[in-house]
């Protein structure tokens, strides 16, 4: 029987699970869609226990309040993952290619991504190098962020009970930013869609079978998403092909938002343990 990883809380909504034997170097971040239940992190986060039982896992949770808030509070907020994530790269800053940083980052939704994208820059900031990943997963994100979509999203990680009143909140929070945006400010989802193929903030991991491959990116994404469109995603994946990544589209049929495990969890399992792995031939559909 597998045993439970103890987790720590290192900050809000931010945990980090150590296993009993940890190898170093090893690292997994998962970072969720806004107002995600523990029940349903739960399963990906013991997905993850399964196929790496070795791995240390750092889970940020994702909620309206930090979306709406500053870089610089972002930032601030996420400093204690930056700080794991550093310690997991020196641990293996002597070692032979063999024990280099094995990373994978996972997001779900804009709402994980934006948490991924500060995540990427300020580490450029401190260590003034790419982040090495051995992979990108990617679940129905990145979405280029209208309105609309954004309020569709925004108000279905509220509590039904508070929707009402919520929406409301969620019109102002959004007129402000789209405010802020025509002042000649990047919009938000635009940043994170730029910042994920950027080669200042993401770099392929040392012990790349193909050293001229800038890295491996799994995007999971279904036509019936009502929150981010399909066409958002695989437009980013031909990017990233332009761009000199490996990618894998798996499309899954008849899933909603954030819920393409649940329906194929056998598919979904099949593309994190090559993402893990490394063992996959990008450029097809699962």
């Amino acid at each position: 029987m597998q045993s439970v990883m103890p987790s720590t809380r290192l900050c809000a909504n931010t945990w980090l699970s150590n296993p009993e034997k940890a190898i170093p170097g090893q690292l997994i971040i998962i970072c969720t869609w806004l107002g995600a239940s523990p029940k349903h992190v739960g399963k990906y986060t013991d997905l993850y226990r399964s196929i790496a039982p070795h791995a240390r896992i750092l889970l940020i949770e994702s909620d309206v309040s930090i979306l709406v808030s500053s870089y610089a509070r972002q930032r601030r907020r996420i400093r204690p993952v930056v700080d794991i994530v550093l310690e997991t790269l020196a641990e293996t800053e002597t070692s032979s290619d063999d024990n280099a940083p094995r990373i994978l980052l996972h997001t779900f939704s804009n709402g994980g991504t934006n948490t991924a994208t500060q995540l990427l820059i300020i580490l450029r900031e401190v260590a003034s190098k790419p982040l090495p990943l051995i992979g990108l997963v990617l679940d129905s994100t990145p979405a280029k962020g209208t309105y609309w979509k954004s309020y569709n999203a925004m108000v279905f990680s509220l509590p039904p009970a508070s929707r009402f009143v919520g929406s409301m909140v969620v019109h102002c929070l959004l007129v402000l930013l789209y405010t802020w945006i025509a002042c000649g400010n990047e919009n938000p989802a635009s940043l994170m869609r730029r910042t994920l193929l950027d080669k200042d903030t993401v770099g392929p991991a040392p012990q790349r079978p193909d050293p001229e491959a800038r890295g491996y990116i799994y995007y999971m994404y279904s036509k019936e998403d009502r929150l981010t469109d399909w066409m958002d995603v695989w437009e980013h994946a031909g990017k990233a092909r332009e761009e000199g990544w490996k990618v894998k589209e798996v499309v899954f049929k008849g899933t909603g938002h954030c819920a393409h495990m649940p329906f194929d969890p056998m598919r979904y399992t099949e593309c994190v343990e090559q993402a893990w792995g490394a063992i996959s031939k990008p450029e097809s559909k699962l």
